[in-house]
């Protein structure tokens, strides 16, 4: 994937529980340099404490860390870059919405941000310009944040953050 097209990428936000047209595709992926996806953890914590940094500008509260919001985005970083999609819902249709379900969330609210991007700090800057991506990080419905980052290849990586009350 071309960096004009990771960065129209990482613009893909879903706003809270509700879904467009966009949020309905996916974008198939082709890795230049791919290799076996694994977990980046210094770029997960860094992407959480950036999100609270970006809140505490706004003089909103911290998000708490939440393991099972953690899992559950882990989960879908995964399952992207084994299945070379980029995309809010599957290649089967499978929606966010019915992740939520599937895995027993039955949050009154929950959003997801997530980026293909190069690395944590070109995917947090295009969250923040974002405004569908922006407005998930400082809403102050949100309590709980979980993250997860995960390599395909050199250089694109899949970053999901996972909000909810």
């Amino acid at each position: 994937m071309n960096r004009a097209a990771a960065f129209l990428a990482a613009l893909v936000a879903l706003a809270p529980l509700t879904a467009t047209a966009s949020d309905e595709e996916s974008i198939q992926l082709a890795y230049a340099r791919p290799h076996q996806p694994h977990v980046i953890g210094s770029e997960a914590r860094a992407l959480f404490n950036d999100v609270n940094a970006a809140r505490a500008q706004r003089g909103l509260p911290p998000l708490a860390e939440d393991a099972s919001l953690s899992q559950f985005a882990l989960r879908v970083a995964e399952q992207m870059a084994e299945r070379h999609y980029f995309g809010h819902t599957d290649p089967n249709g499978v929606t966010f919405q019915d992740r939520l379900r599937a895995a027993g969330f039955v949050n009154r609210y929950a959003a997801e941000n997530m980026a293909f991007d190069q690395d944590e700090k070109a995917a947090h800057q295009a969250f923040l310009h974002s405004p569908g991506h922006y407005g998930n990080i400082v809403d102050s419905h949100t309590h709980k944040l979980g993250v997860a980052v995960v390599a395909a290849a050199s250089g694109e990586i899949f970053y999901v953050e996972e909000f909810a009350d």
